[in-house]
């Protein structure tokens, strides 16, 4: 146990003690996997009992963890007012990686700087299964702007490449009805690919719709339902 200093008032050495002390073992999912948040979809959290059982009076504790254990997760509260840290690490949390065999995990209880109290906890790995373990399973990060997958559409059957970021009218095919235009497209095999010839000099030129020729004052007749009626838009002869 850490002696008082001679110039720490030994009411506040008293009152620098562990209040709450929890500790729980981590399991990775798999053999030879990881636990942390940035290596792995999650871990196996198993509760540990400490020998002899938790008082603040009570500064050095055994820690047996099942088999598998990498890590412990210590919790530890002190309603001192005093400063902790875990393994060197301040906060009232860490995680410590106690693979390659850690001795001792020290939770510090600072007054003013200096150190007023230790505890001690002494891990050890036993070739039992942790039989209460349950899955823990970490929460996905959002998926940045940028690395998100394209909003694929159509339009009659045919890929659409255009950037409609701007065009408030146009629907995506979320069940909205929205109208827009794309150049005045049309096909000639019932929608399954775009036409993109050039028919701004074809008089009475049909668009495959089996519609017959004619002649008539748009010089180019269409149609935007599969030939059922005719179209009287003018759209210009340029498409």
């Amino acid at each position: 146990d850490t002696l008082p200093r001679s110039d720490i008032n030994p009411g506040d050495t008293m009152a620098a003690v562990l209040n709450f002390l929890n500790v729980d073992a981590q399991i990775p999912l798999t053999d030879g996997g990881e636990v942390d948040h940035t290596k792995s979809e999650g871990f196996k959290k198993a509760t540990v009992a400490l020998s002899p059982a938790f008082s603040s009076a009570v500064t050095d504790y055994a820690v047996d963890v099942p088999a598998g254990t990498t890590h412990v997760n210590v919790m530890a509260t002190s309603f001192s007012g005093a400063a902790i840290k875990i393994a060197n690490t301040p906060g009232n949390m860490n995680c410590v990686d106690i693979r390659g065999g850690v001795a001792s995990i020290a939770i510090t209880l600072e007054l003013d700087g200096a150190v007023a109290a230790t505890y001690t906890l002494r891990p050890n790995v036993t070739a039992a299964q942790a039989a209460d373990a349950r899955v823990v399973m970490h929460e996905k990060p959002p998926v940045e702007a940028d690395a998100a997958a394209p909003h694929a559409h159509t339009h009659n059957g045919v890929a659409c490449t255009a950037d409609h970021s701007k065009d408030e009218s146009h629907g995506h095919g979320h069940g909205e009805k929205k109208e827009h235009s794309h150049g005045h497209g049309h096909s000639h095999d019932g929608g399954k690919t775009e036409c993109t010839a050039d028919h701004s000099k074809d008089e009475g030129h049909g668009h495959g719709h089996g519609e017959k020729k004619k002649e008539h004052s748009h010089g180019h007749g269409h149609s935007h339902d599969g030939g059922k009626t005719e179209c009287h838009e003018d759209h210009g002869h340029g498409h």
